[in-house]
């Protein structure tokens, strides 16, 4: 059957608060961040089948997955090689709400067809990892380039029949998927 594979890949946008205090060339630091993201991807594909007596089948499967927010709590670790500038280690927990669906599907030339659903929403929880630049343009406003790794674990949902042949009732479909991917990102800050 011919599988598609797409990686997530999507938009992001947010608001972060911290914390940071300076010892000489060393920020220690504190930080949570909220984002809205579109994240989404999908796996499936279709085939034919043909069958004694002349019957042919058609099957289709459809995994999605989607990623509608997710956030972090990261501690950040720095150094300041020249005045304004901070390169910085951060990590810690993210959290996210993840969304799976299924939709397997066959038709048969003799008319026959099935159908098998499945949904679901849950907050996860992982961790994340990254580092960045921060320049500080004047003594309150600060711009960055960050990147982060979040892995919020595996989720996924298990699809059932929806119909009324008692024979295809007892039959499941489980998909699950890691849910792990990075984002690249620039932020705009001003320190009170």
């Amino acid at each position: 059957m011919p599988v598609s594979n797409n990686n997530q890949a999507g938009v992001t946008a947010g608001g972060l608060l911290g914390y940071n205090y300076q010892l000489d060339r060393v920020v220690l630091g504190m930080e949570a961040d909220f984002n809205y993201v579109d994240l989404k991807s999908s796996r499936g594909g279709s085939t034919t089948a043909a069958f004694p007596g002349g019957v042919t089948g058609n099957f289709n499967i459809a995994n999605t997955s989607k990623i509608d927010w997710f956030g972090t709590v990261r501690g950040r670790i720095g150094f300041v090689p020249a005045e304004r500038l901070l390169i910085y280690a951060t990590g810690g927990l993210a959290y996210g709400e993840v969304k799976t669906h299924i939709a397997n599907s066959s038709a048969f030339s003799t008319g026959l067809s099935r159908l098998w659903l499945g949904d679901n929403s849950d907050v996860r929880a992982g961790w994340t990892a990254g580092g960045g630049l921060e320049y500080a343009f004047t003594n309150n406003w600060t711009l960055r380039g960050e990147y982060l790794y979040v892995d919020l674990g595996s989720s996924g949902t298990t699809a059932t029949f929806q119909g009324t042949d008692p024979l295809q009732s007892q039959i499941r479909y489980n998909a699950s998927r890691e849910n792990r991917f990075s984002v690249a990102r620039a932020a705009l800050s001003y320190k009170f």
